[in-house]
C-alpha cells in the first residue's frame, strides 16, 4: 500500500505473469492478484517504450472507444450549456442540468465500487454505454422535434448519470487488465493523453456542428461515440476474474474503506480531489455565462474556449507520458494544483476572451497534471481485489461536484460569475494549502 511504501511509485514486481489470456482466474477477494497480461519484449515490438502500453490489443480497442465516447461527450457538454441558457436565461439552471448527472454517484457510487470488483467489467461497461447511448439520442430526437424542455433535460441527465456512475469505477479498474503491472503507469498516461486529445476535438467538433445544426447533432454525435466505446470493449479479450469468497454488501464497502484508511496518501489525495471537484472545475459550468454575458460572444466562442482547455490538458498529459516512469511525483502534483488555481483566478477576472483563453489552457494543463498523478498512484498500488471499490471513491467525488456546481451558480445569479468562480478558486487554494501542510510526512511518500 502506498501509506507503507519506500517513497516510490514504481509498480509491483511480477512474480509469474500468466500467459493465456483467456484463461479465468480463481481469486479470492482478499488476496492481491498479479498481473493477468504478459510482458512483450520491446524486441518483439516496434512502439517505443514511451508508448509501451501500446503493443497491447486490449488497450489499443479501449484507448480508441475512449477517444470516440469522449469526443461526443464534449460535444454534448458545448451543446447542453448553450441550450439551457437560450431556454432559461439562467446560470443557476445551467448549473442544475449540468450537475444532474452528477447526482447519482452520491448513492450509486459504493454499489459500483462492488459491482466494478465483483462482476465481469467488460459486459458491465458495454450495458452501461449503450445506456447512455440510448439517452443521447432520445434527447437529440426531442430537440429535433421541437419538443425538448428542461425538466426533459434534467430526467436524463440523472439517467445517464446512473450509468456513468457505474460506469468509471469499472472502466478505470480495466485499464491494469490490458496491460502488465509493469506499464499501468505508462497506460494511464496514455489514456489521459487521449482524453484530452478529445476536450480540443470535441468542442472544435461540437461548436461548428452547434452552429450548423444545433444541439441535435451534439447529442446524436455522443450516442455514436458511446456505441463504438460498447462495441469495442465487446471485442477485448478480458478474462473473468471468479470470486469464491462469501458475498457480503456492507462487508464488500466496508473493505475497500478499510483499504483506505490504513492508507494515509489515499486519503489524501482523495481529500485534495474533493476540493478540486467543489472549485477547481466551476469555470466549465459557467464557461456559456462568461462567454454570452461577459464577453459578449456567441457559440464559435465557447467552442474556443473549452479548446484552448483541452490544448493545454493534451500538454499536460504529454508531460505525463515523457514522465511515467518518474518515482517522485509529489513536486509536479503540488506544482500543477497550484497552477490550475491560480490560473482559475486570472480565468474569473479576465478582460477579454482572449486573456480568458490563456488561463483556461494553464487551467487545463494543471488540473490534467494533477489528477493523472494522483490517479496513477491509486491505481498502480491498490490490489485488484479492492480497486473497483476504491475507484469507486475517486467516482464519488463527481456525485459532490453538482453542491459547488449549485452553490456558484447560485452565488453567479446573486453577485456575479467573477466572484461566483474566482472567489471559489480563492477558498480552495486556501483549502489544500492547510491541508498539505498538515500532511507533509505523507506528501514525502509520494
Amino acid at each position: 500500500m502506498l501509506g507503507q511504501s519506500s517513497g516510490s511509485l514504481e509498480p509491483r514486481d511480477n512474480a509469474n505473469p500468466l500467459s493465456e489470456r483467456e484463461e479465468v482466474l480463481p481469486q479470492l477477494a482478499d488476496e492481491p492478484v498479479e498481473s493477468i497480461v504478459p510482458p512483450i519484449s520491446r524486441h518483439d515490438s516496434r512502439i517505443p517504450d514511451a508508448m509501451a502500453a501500446l503493443r497491447y490489443r486490449d488497450f489499443r480497442l479501449l484507448l480508441l472507444g475512449v477517444f470516440l465516447a469522449m469526443s461526443g461527450w464534449w460535444m454534448m457538454i458545448i451543446a447542453q450549456g448553450w441550450l439551457v441558457l437560450e431556454l432559461t436565461d439562467s446560470a443557476s439552471m445551467v448549473a442544475l442540468v449540468s450537475a444532474m448527472m452528477s447526482v447519482p454517484f452520491l448513492f450509486l457510487g459504493p454499489f459500483a465500487g462492488i459491482a466494478a470488483d465483483r462482476l465481469y467489467r467488460k459486459h458491465l461497461l458495454v450495458t452501461t454505454r449503450f445506456i447512455v447511448a440510448v439517452v443521447m439520442f432520445l434527447e437529440g430526437f426531442l430537440i429535433l422535434a421541437g419538443w425538448i424542455e428542461v425538466w426533459h433535460m434534467l430526467t436524463l441527465g440523472f439517467v445517464a448519470g446512473c450509468a456513468f456512475a457505474m460506469d468509471i469505477p469499472a472502466r478505470q479498474s480495466l485499464i491494469p487488465d490490458t496491460v502488465p503491472d509493469s506499464t499501468v503507469a505508462n497506460a494511464v498516461a496514455l489514456n489521459v493523453s487521449v482524453f484530452s486529445i478529445t476536450t480540443i476535438a470535441g468542442p472544435l467538433v461540437g461548436a461548428g456542428l452547434l452552429a450548423a445544426v444545433g444541439a441535435m447533432g451534439c447529442f446524436m454525435a455522443n450516442g455514436v461515440g458511446n456505441v463504438a466505446l460498447a462495441l469495442l470493449i465487446a471485442a477485448m479479450r478480458i478474462p473473468r476474474r471468479e470470486r469464491t469468497s462469501a458475498f457480503g454488501l456492507k462487508d464488500e464497502f466496508v473493505g475497500g474503506l478499510q483499504h483506505v484508511r490504513q492508507t494515509p496518501l489515499l486519503i489524501l489525495l482523495l481529500s485534495a480531489a474533493l476540493v478540486v471537484t467543489l472549485a477547481g472545475r466551476s469555470w466549465q459550468q459557467l464557461a456559456p455565462v462568461f462567454v454570452r454575458d461577459v464577453f459578449g460572444a456567441g457559440e464559435a466562442a465557447l467552442g474556443w474556449l473549452y479548446t484552448a482547455a483541452g490544448v493545454g490538458a493534451v500538454m499536460g498529459a504529454l508531460m505525463l507520458v515523457g514522465l511515467s516512469r518518474t518515482p517522485r511525483r509529489a513536486p509536479i502534483y503540488l506544482g500543477a494544483l497550484l497552477a490550475a488555481f491560480v490560473a482559475v483566478i486570472g480565468f474569473a477576472w479576465s478582460p477579454s476572451l482572449l486573456v480568458a483563453s490563456a488561463f483556461v489552457l494553464v487551467a487545463g494543463f494543471g488540473l490534467q497534471v494533477s489528477e493523472a498523478s494522483a490517479q496513477t498512484a491509486i491505481l498502480v498500488e491498490t490490489p485488484e481485489a479492492v480497486r473497483g471499490r476504491v475507484m469507486s471513491l475517486w467516482g464519488l467525488l463527481w456525485g459532490l461536484q453538482p453542491l459547488g456546481t449549485l452553490m456558484t451558480g447560485v452565488v453567479a445569479d446573486l453577485a456575479n460569475p467573477h466572484i461566483a468562480v474566482g472567489g471559489g478558486a480563492v477558498l480552495a487554494l486556501l483549502a489544500l494549502a492547510m491541508l498539505f501542510s498538515a500532511q507533509r510526512d505523507t506528501l514525502s511518500r509520494f
